[in-house]
């Protein structure tokens, strides 16, 4: 194969859980010249992947046509990987010759049952990394481990000497409340942290939206008198340089968002927060040293697939009942060392 294209547009954690597909594209495939179509707002998560050669983006004015026009420069794709999957993606995959097509199905019917009738027909917790192989079925060799891949950027130097020190990294926010676990919870976590482990400093990392909850935090009084062993960086590293955080940290917590997809990018042990949603969508964190918390004994539970803006039934027990106890358990246990009896 020479030229492959592949299509996803959105959403963030959709798009860098193509990156494993990719990556085994280039390997499968060293001399094809990958071209990855994309939304313009999602250019900077694709292209820190570094087996995609070019991007195609998808400006919010641009129609079909005008899109078609902008792949027009190959006359006839070897390959079309359509990870997108909807209407506009299809119709796309008609108007561009190639002499492969393939698109990603999703489950939209064991979905439906499960967030509407809570009738759960998913027979295996597949990924949507696993889903996307099995699209390509027959093209690409899926590796036995699937890891996103990002590329890495050196940090800035008072970050890098903060977390020469040993530090766990929190990432508190995500785009849907139903999917945010508490902004409370997550200064109590806190205080557990730097009151039960007095070596350990804490990185929060958020995105431009999340200044509500960065502003609670630092207001927190007992954060506010540890301030010290904490950093608050919000929208101020780029993506490689994210990934390289992650690296560089203990452990991890993330709510089920766009950014802990990005954070298990590292082989650091990664305590995900999963409220609202399941597992069963397949948005769970790839890697093994990821371990997810839910609230699981919740009969409204999951609610939507994506997240929602507020809780239906005004209770939010799935976020309310998982603990900051529970999570800083799991925290803990991979900072704290074993003791042999």
């Amino acid at each position: 194969m020479k030229e492959i294209l592949v299509m996803r547009f959105s959403a963030i954690g959709d798009i860098l859980l193509t990156t494993p597909v990719v990556a085994a594209l280039k390997k499968q495939y060293p001399g094809a010249r990958i071209t990855f179509l994309v939304k313009a707002q999602h250019k900077a998560f694709i292209a820190a992947c570094p087996q995609v050669d070019r991007i195609v983006e998808w400006q919010k004015s641009d129609s079909l046509f005008e899109i078609r026009k902008k792949l027009a420069d190959v006359s006839r794709y070897d390959l079309i990987a359509d990870l997108q999957s909807n209407l506009k993606s299809r119709v796309l995959s008609l108007l561009i010759s190639a002499h492969q097509k393939r698109h990603y199905k999703k489950p939209y019917l064991n979905r439906i049952l499960l967030v509407w009738l809570k009738k759960n027909r998913y027979t295996e917790k597949l990924r949507v990394s696993d889903r996307y192989f099995a699209s390509l079925e027959g093209l690409v060799e899926k590796p036995p481990d699937l890891a996103v891949s990002l590329s890495r950027t050196k940090l800035p130097k008072p970050l890098e000497k903060f977390i020469a020190e040993p530090a766990t990294l929190i990432a508190p926010g995500a785009r849907w409340l139903t999917k945010r676990w508490p902004a409370e919870y997550f200064a109590s976590l806190a205080s557990k942290i730097l009151e039960k482990l007095p070596t350990q400093r804490i990185v929060w990392l958020g995105g431009p939206d999340e200044t509500e909850i960065f502003q609670f935090l630092k207001e927190h009084p007992y954060l506010k008198r540890h301030a010290k062993r904490m950093m608050f960086l919000q929208a101020e590293l780029s993506v490689t340089q994210m990934a390289a955080l992650a690296d560089g940290v203990k452990v991890i917590v993330a709510n089920d968002s766009g950014l802990m997809h990005l954070l298990s990018a590292a082989k650091t042990p990664l305590v995900a927060l999963f409220l609202s949603t399941v597992e069963e969508f397949g948005f769970y964190p790839l890697g093994g040293s990821a371990e997810v918390l839910a609230a699981r004994n919740i009969s409204c539970r999951p609610c939507n697939h994506k997240g929602l803006a507020a809780c239906p039934k005004l209770h939010f027990r799935c976020g309310r009942e998982l603990t900051a106890d529970q999570v800083y358990g799991a925290v803990a246990a991979h900072l704290v060392p074993v003791t042999p009896e």
